[in-house]
């Protein structure tokens, strides 16, 4: 009897230490992502403070976007993220110098950093290249990964060239990585903001890309959390039917790249920046752009849809990343066949697949 006990706390105990092995597997907090390959670990927002951003608005377009920005945060860094703020042309009459850091970069804090904003802004002069090259400076004795985050107008009111002193910054800094992210429509600030996210190995956005919290918290988990994990691009197609692994998905009768599911809105965007960078390394590359229907309605209605979302997919990459038009060519499919590649399903149906064409 007394070795049936004994073999009772045996297996009793067996099985409360794999509980608790269990429970240390699943629950306790696993810290391996936070490595330098996985992590940027130091952020320098860069932003616009000059006159530019006293026109329609754009200085509260601005702060709308760093609240969507600082909410996003906590969902991504988990406060392992060193943060800082440096504006340019807040200050009146400090002409092309007009740059200045008002947070170093330090242990995030959400309200530290949403405090350091000012609430207005002067009639400064747009000292982009002056910035840039003073956050070059700042972030130079930071060990491991950083990344600069431009958000502005991108106007340049002084003798500088933004890009070609992005490529300087990039050169004595091989990791760093500089995105940029558009407020306004001026097209000379898209031309220099385009060229330092290029340049600097980063990406562009305009305004209206991120306007939530959730599409900023979906970049930040592609570009600060994982940096070392390659989007993958669609592979170059041999036969006559265009490989769907890598498709744009749109919303239900709509023909938008951009969508209101999080998810799919953020793959769309990576795909996109996957495709650009492709054409990029590959200049005499082409792209043919396969657009499909789910198959409900009528087929008239179906084909002038198909057509309408990869002229959509089209105008976002000539307007978004400059591709020229004549580097794309827009195929439309109408319903996608159920005897294609894969059976119809509502969201694979409403598709855009990328041909490259080398």
């Amino acid at each position: 009897m007394f070795a049936n006990f004994r073999a009772f706390l045996g297996s009793r105990l067996v099985a409360r230490l794999t509980t608790i092995l269990v429970a240390m597997i699943f629950f306790v907090p696993n810290h391996s992502w936070a490595d330098d390959c996985k992590r940027t670990p130091n952020i320098l927002i860069l932003f616009d403070a000059s006159g530019y951003m006293r026109e329609k608005d754009h200085y509260q377009a601005f702060l709308k976007q760093m609240g969507f920005f600082e909410k996003a945060i906590p969902l991504t860094a988990d406060g392992f993220f060193n943060i800082g703020l440096r504006h340019y042309g807040l200050k009146v009459g400090m002409g092309c110098d007009n740059t200045e850091s008002i947070l170093a970069i330090q242990p995030w804090d959400p309200e530290r950093f949403m405090n350091s904003f000012p609430r207005s802004v002067s009639y400064g002069t747009s000292s982009l290249g002056a910035g840039l090259r003073a956050a070059g400076d700042e972030i130079a004795g930071f060990p491991g990964k950083t990344m600069i985050v431009v958000v502005g107008g991108g106007i340049e009111s002084c003798k500088t060239d933004p890009i070609k002193i992005t490529e300087q910054i990039c050169a004595n800094n091989p990791d760093v990585e500089i995105h940029t992210f558009q407020i306004g429509g001026s097209q000379d600030g898209a031309f220099y903001l385009r060229g330092i996210a290029q340049k600097g190995r980063g990406t562009y956005h305009s305004y209206g890309e991120l306007s939530s919290a959730a599409s900023w918290h979906s970049w930040m988990k592609q570009f600060w959390v994982q940096p070392c994990r390659p989007v993958a691009a669609p592979p170059p197609v041999t036969g006559t039917a265009p490989s769907s692994v890598n498709a744009l998905t749109f919303d239900f009768n709509s023909f938008s790249v951009r969508s209101t599911d999080p998810v799919a809105d953020a793959s769309n965007l990576a795909i996109m920046e996957a495709v650009v960078a492709m054409l990029r390394q590959n200049p005499s590359s082409r792209v043919n752009l396969h657009g499909f229907s789910d198959g409900k309605g009528k087929p008239e209605y179906n084909l002038n849809l198909s057509r309408k979302r990869a002229e959509a997919v089209a105008r976002h990459l000539t307007s978004v990343y400059g591709i020229p038009v004549s580097r794309m060519r827009v195929v439309p499919h109408g319903a996608a066949s159920s005897g294609a590649l894969r059976p119809v399903e509502d969201r694979m149906g409403r598709r855009v697949e990328f041909e490259v064409v080398r």
